[in-house]
């Protein structure tokens, strides 16, 4: 039977990539050009590992395919996984590697999942991006004829166009990490960028300035003077990754020796072509309470005789946190931190923040 891969037509579309590598918004038309060449009724990439709904790149026609896959968590249960390690070693998987005519009629992932949308027969082909291994899956439907060994040389020959713009979009994430580093240099905010798998991956000056013995980074992860702190900015850095685009954490406190404490704030990044490729996803601004414009801690315990604490309240006061922030921030019980902030407002002669912020942000740093 002749191969229903159009190698011409698959050459042009493959020369696409690129140019969806540079322009994003060409992704779609990429994707279908190529599903055409192959024989397909569609095609989808995605990391092999660790799937995410925010990292598969899909031809419009299997968004709600993909909505049910994610939803219904037959991802955690793909019948073709068990071929990854074919893929590993031949860089190519067919379904006559890892499926029978009886699979096709019992097994739940194609009797129960991909039958619901017409699908039966793929490929997938296993393709690198800085250490990261990812896959176009080329998806044929139920009455079409599945790929075969001839179809193999084909499929392998996609791999250095998909590699050389997967490496392609890194980059250019990588500059725009670099350059939204630099912006927040000019802010005077500290900022740590961190991939999907919580590994650090770009620090600006300003975060480079906040390192020392307490405070370091080692294998791409950071280290403080309290671990138990570190661990929590981990946490957050991974539930971001993972997470809503604009989900809210609260803010981590980073303990000092003889210094007033950082306080970190973890966000998710929107990245390049749906967080598949992207150079960082989080990113965590830290704030040295010691060094913000306004009065410093030191000003404010001699002008209004307050303790370090209360100094160190009225300072994140000053910079708009609320009680329930400040007692995240200082490691304190709910009920403890708005003891303190009574006790600055009353050392102060005021009755509430806003007045509080009004008469601090008159004293001179």
């Amino acid at each position: 039977m002749a191969s229903q891969i159009n190698i011409p037509e698959l050459q042009r579309a493959l020369g696409g990539l690129m140019d969806s590598a540079l322009m994003p918004e060409q992704w779609d038309g990429t994707l279908e050009a190529i599903s055409r060449a192959t024989g397909s009724v569609g095609t989808h990439i995605m990391p092999v590992r660790g799937k995410f709904e925010a990292g598969v790149l899909t031809t419009p026609n299997f968004l709600d395919a993909f909505d049910i896959y994610f939803s219904e968590g037959w991802y955690k249960r793909d019948f073709r996984e068990r071929g990854l390690q074919i893929g590993l070693t031949k860089g190519v998987v067919i379904e006559h590697d890892i499926a029978t005519s009886s699979d096709f009629s019992q097994h739940a992932f194609y009797a129960d999942f991909l039958a619901r949308f017409g699908m039966r027969y793929s490929a997938m082909v296993l393709f690198q991006a800085r250490g990261t291994t990812l896959s176009i899956n080329l998806q044929r439907g139920i009455h079409d004829a599945p790929f075969d060994r001839n179809d193999e040389a084909a499929l392998l020959g996609m791999q250095s166009s998909l590699s050389s713009a997967a490496e392609l979009v890194r980059t250019l994430d990588a500059a725009k990490v670099g350059g939204m580093g630099e912006a927040f240099d000019m802010t005077a905010a500290a900022a740590i960028f961190f991939d999907r798998k919580g590994r650090i991956t770009h620090l600006n000056a300003r975060a480079e300035g906040l390192l020392d013995e307490e405070i370091r980074i080692a294998g791409g992860e950071l280290f403080t003077l309290k671990q138990s702190e570190a661990a929590q900015l981990q946490r957050q850095v991974l539930s971001a990754a993972d997470g809503a685009l604009f989900i809210e954490l609260p803010a981590i406190r980073i303990t000092r020796t003889g210094k007033p404490p950082l306080v970190a704030r973890v966000q998710k990044l929107q990245g390049f072509a749906a967080d598949l490729f992207a150079h960082s996803s989080v990113v965590a601004l830290i704030t040295d309470l010691g060094e913000r414009d306004g009065p410093s801690i030191e000003l404010l315990r001699s002008t209004f005789s307050l303790t370090p604490q209360e100094a160190t309240v009225a300072r994140l006061l000053l910079d708009g946190s609320s009680p329930r922030e400040i007692a995240t921030i200082c490691g304190l019980q709910y009920e403890t931190a708005r003891g303190y902030v009574k006790r600055v407002l009353s050392k102060t002669g005021t009755q509430r923040q806003a007045q509080l912020i009004a008469l601090l942000s008159g004293l001179k740093p």
